[in-house]
């Protein structure tokens, strides 16, 4: 019972420490999201519209709601990257077993969950 338990807090620890709180916290204060009308559909007469998500005062960075959650993942990394907030050996290990890159990964995740990325 006693490893049982042990074991319960070592994946509590792991899970609360496997996301980088000031890189989210980073992401969460600049990302801006504006969502555009494209006009209607011609038949349907449905609206088109566009989520757009930029970065306040990082010109030229940021992803719409056409990217596959994938894409997006990736454009934010290589927003972190460009900018010199994590290093660019992050594409050199890939998906490895790194803690440091699986740390990233979380985080880039948890971020888009939280501005909601996927939701149609």
């Amino acid at each position: 019972m006693e490893e049982y338990k042990s074991y319960i807090r070592k994946i509590l620890v792991e899970e609360l420490t496997t996301f980088d709180s000031e890189l989210f916290n980073f992401l969460i204060r600049r990302v801006k999201i504006e969502i555009r009308n494209l006009g209607t559909d011609w038949y349907d007469d449905k609206k088109l519209e566009v989520t757009e998500y930029k970065f306040e005062g990082f010109l030229g960075y940021g992803f719409n709601s056409f990217l596959s959650k994938k894409e997006a993942t990736y454009k934010i990394l290589q927003f972190l990257v460009e900018i010199g907030l994590i290093g660019d050996d992050i594409f050199l290990r890939g998906q490895s077993l790194d803690t440091n890159h699986q740390k990233i990964m979380r985080t880039i995740k948890k971020f888009l969950d939280y501005i909601e990325f996927d939701k149609k």
